[in-house]
């Protein structure tokens, strides 16, 4: 192997932790019962617990009302006595500077939107009893009573969105499923034809005062993420001919006005998008070739009439990020990614520089816009997990509006710095590095490695780690490198070389460890390592390229790369990445693949993988274990029944979680 570099710099502002707060001091209260007084607190009931970890929620979907002083958001939280989790609408309101939860269900409710008066709420939820109950459109007001169910559907209701002029509702239901098909499924002839598709999602609108629904689209296209123009005549949405994962660059976004008249593409690739307030324009993040699939992200305006877009950042050398736009429709705001933070940039209309303005030392969520220049945004920080935030102009650094997850940034968390070394080419890498509360400044301290999934444009960034901070409050250290490929550090770095997986991003990793051992930040004698995803795929990599570690942990892992081409939800971005076909290039995706070097390992290895992954299949998690049983090599292979590419239901995250522990307990010493 290829001596590697030794780094020789580390930022100065890596001496000490981010200075993060948990919880402001105008943050808002919830509306709920006062807790009795108690005994003072000690460490170690101030020390994050598992509980802490398991039960932090996730804020989406913020919408502002139309007055700008309340904001609708859902809340998705793990419920452990059920062992599910569950979405539920909240509340914000910023003149009470309070928090009220909407609804409580045991089933999900999602997609609210504002009428015009703001003073009733549209959302989608499930609330009919049997087994044919499906998610439909209900109401719920806000001077309060429960909520009351929006006419009748066959099918399942996937999302709503009221007109700003407040005469419609507009949403996506699938066609109607013959009764003949039901009534077979029910008998159990449920067999499955891969890629045969029996319904199809449609367009609808219906009077928002009651009355008789109408289909705007027709054809075999999924649809979803339906906006209203804001002068009620138009609809835009995202369309993609088959609506699978491997076919992002098929997707467009498709265009119809309620007056009728066939529906029409723009001739983009479809993402999220942002109508602009004069409803003369439509902006999103995209990129433009739909023969490529990684390539740096751009901010695109096209005309809602039709015409060509326009590239604002094609001089910009970061990714744009969904973008939204000021009250004359002139400048367009983003987040951006740049290094471990995120800061705010905005970009005129007509052309021009993109200006890069204040640096929110978060990880910081896409912008959405309210009335009077406000803005709104999910923010995390080292230590304060994801609240909702709010500004009163988007330059502004904004505060936090919501408590849902206080009782985590209550509790004792770890310090974070940030580290930079140059690796093997002469390259600067940055990274993470999350040690225990209470450590000394300089000390060696047992050390975890966790690479990130992706990769392209994934990063660790100045927002919330959880999992370190469980790990860190059991006395490990976290080091978390943004290797080649990572987003936040320019085009080039982020597209990195093509059918590569495992040779520079892997002497990124390793050349930042040999650094920290250098700096005697970390023990090289107790090293472990772990990850997800591509982060997995590069766990198992290195337990085929060193011994340096006496523990890993390979987390939704690809291991045999060309089997994983055709066992996975994705094959064109693959064949892509790696230059050919397993059966054109065959030597790239051997090159790359771990299983190529398995017969050097000799590393304890546990695997786990969820047995209903699309992304990552349960195959390549038994290769790997047959193979290291076969070498007798200290393993443990986990399977979880009904789970995707990452867990979902509390109890397997729990189990996980002190799986994990116990595993790096047993073998890091």
């Amino acid at each position: 192997m290829k001596p590697l570099g030794m780094a020789v710099v580390i930022a100065l502002a890596a001496l000490t932790p981010i200075d993060s707060h948990a919880a402001p001091a105008n943050a808002p209260r919830a509306r709920a019962a006062s807790t009795p007084h108690a005994r003072p607190a000690t460490d170690e009931d101030r020390a994050l617990r598992l509980e802490d970890v398991l039960t932090l929620s996730a804020i989406t979907d913020p919408v502002w009302s139309p007055d700008g002083k309340r904001i609708a958001f859902v809340v998705n939280a793990p419920d452990t006595a059920e062992d599910n989790n569950n979405q539920d609408l909240w509340l914000a309101d910023l003149a009470r500077g309070d928090m009220l939860r909407l609804t409580r269900h045991p089933k999900n409710d999602f997609s609210p939107t504002f009428s015009p008066g703001g003073d009733t709420i549209a959302f989608i939820g499930t609330r009919a009893s049997g087994d044919d109950a499906k998610p439909a459109i209900y109401m719920l007001s806000l001077r309060g009573g429960e909520p009351w169910a929006f006419g009748s559907y066959d099918e399942s209701v996937g999302e709503v969105q009221w007109s700003p002029d407040g005469r419609w509702l507009a949403y996506v239901k699938t066609d109607t499923l013959s009764k003949t098909v039901r009534d077979w499924r029910k008998k159990k002839w449920d067999q499955v034809i891969e890629d045969e598709r029996i319904q199809h999602p449609r367009l609808w609108i219906i009077p928002a005062a009651g009355g008789t629904p109408r289909a705007l689209t027709a054809g075999t296209d999924f649809i979803w993420s339906v906006r209203w123009s804001p002068d009620s005549r138009s609809i835009a949405y995202i369309t993609s001919p088959t609506g699978k994962p491997d076919d992002g660059n098929l997707q467009d976004l498709g265009l119809v006005s309620i007056e009728g008249g066939a529906p029409r593409k723009l001739g983009v690739i479809g993402t999220s998008f942002a109508w602009s307030p004069d409803s003369r324009w439509i902006a999103l993040a995209s990129h433009e070739r739909r023969d490529e699939y990684v390539n740096k992200t751009d901010l695109y305006v096209v005309p809602a009439a039709g015409g060509r877009a326009v590239n604002l950042t094609s001089a910009f050398d970061h990714d744009a990020e969904l973008p939204c736009w000021n009250a004359s429709s002139d400048t367009l705001f983003f987040h951006a990614a740049i290094g471990v933070s995120t800061q705010l940039a905005s970009a005129p209309r007509a052309g021009g520089a993109v200006t890069l303005g204040l640096d929110r030392a978060s990880q910081a969520g896409a912008p959405v816009a309210g009335p009077f220049g406000r803005f709104a945004w999910i923010q995390s920080q080292p230590l304060a997990p994801a609240e909702l935030w709010v500004a009163d102009h988007a330059d502004l650094p904004g505060r936090a509006v919501t408590t849902i997850n206080a009782s985590a940034a209550n509790r004792t968390l770890a310090g974070t710095r940030i580290v930079r070394w140059t690796s093997s080419d002469g390259v600067r890498i940055e990274g993470l590095l999350l040690r225990p509360a209470n450590a000394p400044d300089r000390a060696l301290l047992k050390t975890l490695v966790l690479l990130h999934g992706g990769p392209y444009g994934d990063r660790y960034a100045l927002g919330f780690q959880s999992l370190p901070q469980y790990f860190a409050s059991h006395g490990y250290q976290v080091f978390m490198p943004n290797f080649r490929s990572s987003g936040g550090y320019g085009t080039a770095f982020m597209l990195r070389h093509r059918s590569e997986w495992g040779m520079q991003d892997w002497r990124d990793v390793t050349s930042g460890i040999d650094s920290l051992i250098a700096w005697k930040l970390v023990d090289g004698a107790r090293l472990g390592v772990y990850g997800g995803s591509y982060g997995g795929y590069l766990s198992a990599w290195a337990i085929t390229q060193t011994d340096r570690f006496k523990a890993a942990c390979v987390i939704a892992g690809a291991v045999d790369l060309a089997a994983h081409y055709g066992q996975s939800d994705i094959q064109k971005y693959r064949a892509w990445d790696f230059e050919g076909s397993p059966w054109e290039t065959p030597e790239n995706w051997k090159r790359s693949s771990p299983m190529t070097y398995i017969r050097n390992v000799k590393t304890p290895t546990q695997i786990l993988i969820g047995e209903a992954d699309p992304r990552v299949p349960y195959p390549q998690g038994q290769e790997l274990y047959r193979a290291l049983v076969a070498l007798r090599v200290p393993t443990e292979f986990v399977h979880y029944p009904r789970e995707g590419h990452g867990l979902r239901e509390p109890r397997h995250r729990a189990d996980q979680f002190l799986r994990m522990l116990a595993w790096f307990d047993r073998w890091i010493k």
